[in-house]
């Protein structure tokens, strides 16, 4: 709850009756807190505060009076007001109790006294009480957030939304922003809490999965992240995002069989995403599976002929075989009779990888390191004038 802060059975004994008594007497001392916080006797206000404190603590504790949901309406609604009460006093007794658990109390009362108000005779008051926190916390988080004054608009947000869950609602515009506030801030438990909801009620589903499973890895669960992206690909299997988190989580992993899994599946929904089928080539290439990779970035080029990314990979895939087979040839013993082969193989390879390259210098001219490239493998294939003129452009391009 840190991010709120800102802002009976038959045969009564005698004992419960005195129990109950003092729920009542904490009602009217709350009651009366109430009136001289609204005409400023803010004096008076903690007075009978600690007061109303003092009659609910005994009456939440007592077995007879605990579950009662009137004793936990007040309970809720005097331990909410006590860091409120003592900011603004500064009041010795109420500002020893520990704001934070004292708000987390209260609000988890009101909860409480709802659940087991079975005949509903509390529940208008305790709505009513929420909505006021909700209306009033709600305008603030707007403001807050337009302001991009993230912190204070990720706890005024989410602690609308959460009254608003008291009261029935399921506000999801107010986690959803809430928890984009507390992203920001790098507050990835708040913000993992709040996406959560999100997800469960699938409010903007792609975008919650997304920073909920990005939250989650914040905090090094990853374990809870790939879980929940399982749950929410069974649950939707034909959105790709949830798909493509997913496949995120196991490149960042070193999972390259399940990221390859799982991109075959997303390419699958979306078989002309040059984007998708380009990653599969880079994780069949950290795989050392030359024939698939090569495959998909064909793949990807067929679709697209500019795609610079594509490209250079295709490009940097055929000149690194070159430079495999050119290395494995060197260190074969003098006289080895496969040497010729391999190394005619390899040169093959360097002259494979130059229409690539070429292609992505004319798609992206002023990339000094597509020219590098380009200048490495006309150097290996053995084109000198190629080579030089390659040569003058890295030159002119890095200032050299």
């Amino acid at each position: 709850m840190r991010k709120f802060l800102l802002v009976a059975a038959m045969g009564l004994t005698t004992v419960v009756f005195a129990q109950k008594g003092n729920t009542s007497s904490a009602g009217i001392a709350y009651k009366n807190y109430e009136m001289n916080m609204m005409t400023g006797d803010y004096e008076a206000a903690a007075k009978e505060l600690n007061d109303a404190k003092g009659f609910i603590d005994q009456s939440f504790v007592h077995d007879e009076t605990k579950d009662d949901p009137k004793t936990l309406m007040y309970y809720g609604k005097i331990y909410i007001a006590i860091p409120q009460c003592a900011a603004l006093t500064g009041d010795d007794k109420l500002t020893e109790v520990d704001g934070e658990k004292a708000f987390e109390d209260g609000f988890n009362a009101l909860k409480r006294s709802k659940e087991i108000d079975t005949k509903g005779r509390y529940h208008q008051d305790v709505d009513d009480y929420c909505n006021l926190y909700r209306g009033q916390l709600s305008q603030i988080g707007v403001k807050m957030y337009e302001e991009e004054k993230w912190e204070e608009a990720m706890g005024a947000l989410i602690g609308a939304a959460a009254f608003g869950e008291v009261m029935g609602f399921s506000d999801s515009v107010y986690y959803f922003y809430g928890g984009l506030a507390a992203w920001n801030v790098e507050k990835y438990d708040e913000a993992s809490q709040a996406f959560a909801k999100t997800t469960e009620w699938g409010y903007q589903l792609n975008t919650s999965v997304y920073y909920y499973s990005q939250s989650l890895q914040k905090q090094g669960k990853t374990a809870e992240a790939e879980k929940m992206l399982k749950e929410q690909v069974a649950k939707h299997p034909g959105e790709k995002d949830i798909l493509i988190e997913m496949i995120n989580l196991y490149i960042d992993t070193d999972r390259k069989e399940e990221a390859v899994t799982a991109l075959n599946d997303v390419i699958a929904l979306d078989p002309n995403n040059v984007i998708l089928i380009y990653t599969a080539g880079t994780v069949y290439e950290n795989m050392d599976d030359f024939e698939n990779a090569e495959k998909q970035y064909l793949r990807a080029i067929e679709i697209d002929g500019a795609n610079v990314n594509a490209l250079s990979a295709l490009g940097g895939l055929y000149f690194n075989k070159g430079a495999d087979l050119n290395n494995q040839a060197n260190k074969l013993e003098f006289g080895d009779p496969n040497y010729d082969k391999m190394v005619a193989d390899s040169k093959d390879y360097f002259s494979k990888s130059v229409p690539y390259l070429e292609k992505a210098v004319e798609a992206s001219p002023k990339d000094v390191n597509l020219w590098i490239a380009l200048r490495d493998a006309y150097g290996k294939a053995g084109n000198v004038e190629k080579f030089k003129e390659a040569k003058a452009k890295v030159q002119e391009l890095s200032g050299e």
